[in-house]
């Protein structure tokens, strides 16, 4: 199978001078977004990457794929996420830089040895040999199934640990090669529209891998220029900046939907350039579709309310509560104040907060657009959702956060409405209203 690949891609896993390189992902019966583990740039050592560095398009590119893999493998040996983001958190004030497109080359490569040497410094063996490398990532998907992540995931959706996982292994297609790159996910209906046929809605971002946007860890941009009207109308969609890899997805959308007669889809794509023959679909899956719904929504009008800032609304209505920021404030609330809803507040959506995701009634969180893993996860569990909110400052560590001039601590009131995506300081009463909502993601 992996000669078939070679073929095709007219690369050879292991070459220095032309390397395949892959991505290994799980693939399980049923759709579990986020619980289990995903290895990109699978192909990648020291040769391999310095020698893909020195082709002109794969200078920067080379390194941040690289560092992505050698995150992935620490994580999966049990090193925390937050780990590897303060080290990429010191280069940027190192070299005073916002965004990691912003670094050159040479810093990249040296933040891929950074992180290299933290693996080292935790007891943590990189593999070099690469097909022992390949195999090795096989069996840590497989491995995944029985993660503490994929059991919640399992418990809650009753699916039985019995139907186990496949493993899927395709050919890397990088989003991270430019400015003019970049990978997203959409869905052919707008949630918002009631309107059959297709309407694309979704997030995307530029010079990343696919994992950034489905894990929820970068600010996202919309994809349609209708986005905007209802989410942000402050930043270019997708469909202005890259009219004609758009173009190429409706059409891709619309033959899916309507000439081979699929239900609605969740497409995730990636883009080597701004040309639509760069266009790669990297996976579709079925949408849910909904019913009719009630939805509660405030009395009183914004005028009389302390709003604090806005994100990305995906789920439910209006939601009074409190704030937790992790499983003991969680714990502690449920106890202390049993009739109110707890409020999970997060800097991004990561799928490490899934089982968190579960034990709350609502979410709200800086970074991550409606179509991340967990995003995705909590609307389809019913909750009341608000993300992508990018005036809000998260310290895990000093369970605070900032929404503009307004601080919040654990256990403080605070309201959210997943429809208009708006937030507010302090509890206000609430009515439920009929309301329809065409399909949930």
């Amino acid at each position: 199978h992996l000669r078939l690949i070679e073929k095709n891609s007219g690369r050879q896993y292991g070459n220095p001078q032309n390397p395949l390189l892959l991505s290994v992902r799980s693939g399980a019966a049923l759709s579990m977004p986020g619980a289990m583990d995903t290895f990109l740039n699978v192909g990648m050592n020291d040769m391999v990457t310095e020698n893909l560095s020195r082709k002109k398009e794969f200078a920067w590119s080379a390194w941040d794929s690289y560092r992505r893999l050698l995150q992935s493998w620490g994580m999966a040996f049990g090193l925390d996420r937050d780990v590897f983001d303060k080290e990429i958190t010191r280069f940027k004030s190192k070299y005073h830089v916002s965004q990691k497109m912003d670094f050159s080359p040479g810093d990249m490569k040296e933040i891929a040895m950074a992180y290299k040497q933290l693996l080292h410094d935790n007891g943590i063996k990189f593999e070099q040999d690469l097909f022992k490398q390949l195999m090795a990532v096989i069996n840590l998907v497989f491995a995944s199934w029985s993660s503490k992540r994929a059991q919640v995931y399992r418990e809650h959706l009753r699916i039985a640990v019995e139907w186990g996982t496949a493993v899927i292994i395709q050919r890397m297609v990088f989003g991270n090669l430019g400015k003019l790159s970049g990978t997203g996910v959409i869905f052919t209906q707008n949630p918002k529209k009631k309107q059959q046929g297709v309407h694309l809605y979704g997030d995307f971002t530029l010079c990343s891998q696919g994992e950034d946007i489905v894990a929820g860890l970068v600010k996202p941009f919309p994809v349609s220029k209708s986005q905007k009207i209802n989410d942000n109308e402050d930043i270019s969609s997708l469909e202005e900046l890259y009219p004609q890899i758009y173009k190429r997805l409706k059409s891709i959308a619309t033959q899916l939907t309507e000439d081979f007669d699929y239900a609605p889809q969740e497409i995730e794509f990636t883009f080597e350039s701004d040309k639509p023959e760069d266009l790669f679909i990297l996976q579709i899956r079925d949408l849910d579709m909904a019913r009719h719904q009630a939805l509660n929504v405030f009395v009183l009008s914004m005028d009389k309310m302390t709003l604090c800032g806005r994100g990305i609304g995906i789920g439910g209505g209006a939601m009074n509560g409190r704030v937790a920021f992790n499983e003991s404030d969680i714990g502690m609330i449920r106890s202390k104040y049993k009739n109110d809803a707890v409020i999970l507040v997060r800097p991004d959506t990561v799928p490490d907060d899934i089982g968190m995701i579960f034990d709350t009634d609502g979410l709200l969180t800086a970074k991550g657009g409606a179509t991340s893993h967990a995003a995705v996860t909590a609307v389809r569990l019913g909750k009341t959702a608000v993300v992508n909110c990018t005036s809000l400052v998260v310290h895990d560590d000093e369970k605070c956060c900032f929404l503009n001039e307004y601080e919040f601590h654990t256990g403080d009131l605070i309201a959210i409405d997943g429809y208009l995506g708006n937030v507010y300081k302090g509890n206000y009463p609430v009515e439920m209203r009929e309301s329809y909502s065409e399909f949930h993601f």
